[in-house]
């Protein structure tokens, strides 16, 4: 893969001894996504997925809530329930306050949060990889800083979404495709009847 130009850092994680990691999932960026391409998210398999080989220390997931307002209180208190279920399997959730752009839209972008919060732990943790589950183009300067301080990037997005300013400054991907497959997968099995309360997230 072509390195960036000013991306330096190791070649890979630490040779010997534990591969200390950080994952950082940017939640709106891979359920819209999977939305999309109509897959639904089993949120353990993922994790157990990209923590293989990997001394994970901690899963954070950075997730927007819609206003608190009358008209989004059904709909938050559903995107609430995800999130618990989430924390009760030992997630650790960072939410973003939403604020509504129309009556029926509301933005609640936690880029800048996931990108300070990234490089700040990485400073405290020194972790010798750092996962970023997401494939916005927007986060391709925070790959680099933190390759810059010896810290191996792995990014892990559907290839064709996967902005080329992220592509060319981490130092290894992973495809998603392989990783979370489609909806009609899970058919039968009962999970989408639970719907997001069991931590399923496709279309709903």
């Amino acid at each position: 893969m072509p390195v960036k130009e000013g991306c330096v850092g190791r070649a890979s994680p630490r040779a010997l001894g534990v591969n200390r990691t950080l994952i950082f999932v940017d939640e709106g960026n891979l359920t819209g996504i999977c939305s999309k391409l109509n897959r639904s998210i089993d949120w353990l398999k993922l994790r157990e997925a990209l923590s293989a080989g990997k001394h994970v220390i901690e899963t954070f997931v950075y997730a927007g809530l819609p206003p608190n307002t009358t008209e989004w209180v059904e709909f938050r208190q559903k995107r609430e329930r995800f999130l618990h279920w989430l924390e009760a399997e030992r997630f650790f959730v960072v939410r973003k306050q939403g604020r509504p752009t129309s009556p029926q839209a509301y933005k609640a972008n936690v880029d800048v949060m996931m990108a300070v919060e990234a490089t700040e732990l990485s400073m405290e943790l020194r972790p010798d990889t750092i996962v970023l589950v997401t494939g916005d183009g927007d986060f391709g300067f925070l790959a680099c800083h933190l390759r810059r301080r010896g810290i191996f990037v792995e990014v892990a997005a559907f290839e064709n979404n996967l902005g080329e300013d992220l592509r060319m400054s981490a130092s290894a991907f992973t495809d998603l495709s392989k990783i979370i497959k489609s909806s009609d997968n899970y058919r039968g099995h009962g999970d989408d009847a639970r719907g997001i309360e069991s931590g399923l997230v496709g279309n709903s």
